[in-house]
Parts: structure tokens; sequence; C-alpha cells
């Protein structure tokens, strides 16, 4: 979907700077109306569908003693500590972020 998206935008890029040379030359009320319905539509899809990505965060587990075993705990406390942890990382990450960027 983000792939399909992506491709969209470039098409969508694209069109403005045809419709842009286009209007140069003439007006063509017609031709506006269809660009600026595409375009509508297009900004639509993009929100509703949330598939553009413009920032990753990344989010490390800060380990404070390390121990051979580590990696295989799988139990299901473990699990839960550290799906709490990674919430509990992500909420601080969000609540830090510029979004006015």
């Amino acid at each position: 979907m983000s792939r399909h998206l992506s491709l969209l935008k470039e098409m969508h890029d694209l069109l403005m700077i045809s419709c842009a040379r286009f209007k140069e030359k003439g007006n063509d009320a017609d031709f506006e109306d269809k660009f600026d319905k595409m375009e509508l539509e297009f900004n639509k899809l993009a929100r509703r569908r949330g598939a553009i990505i413009k920032d990753i965060v990344r989010i490390e587990r800060p380990e404070k003693t390390h121990f051979l075993f580590e990696d295989a705990d799988f139990s299901v406390a473990t699990i839960k500590k550290l799906i709490r942890q990674g919430e509990e990382d992500t909420d601080k990450a969000l609540a830090t972020k510029n979004w006015n960027q």
C-alpha cells in the first residue's frame, strides 16, 4: 500500500508540473476541475490510510545488566515485562517528539 501511494504521489507531482505549464499556455476550466478533484481524492486516501511515513523514531531497550541467557528467557512474565517496557518507552518517545516539524 505504501509503495502504491508513493507511486501515486510521484504521478501527482508530475501532474502538478504539467498543470502549471498548461495554465501558462491557456486556461481550461474542465482540466483544472478534474485535476483539483484528483488532488482532493489523493490527499483523502493518503490521510485515511496513514500510509505516508514521514518520520521513524528508533526506540532501543536499555539494558541495565547483561546476563548470559537474557535473549533466551521466553517466560510469560518476562515477555509481559518487555511488552510493558516497550509501551512505556513508546509513550515517552511520543511525548517528547516535536510534531510541528
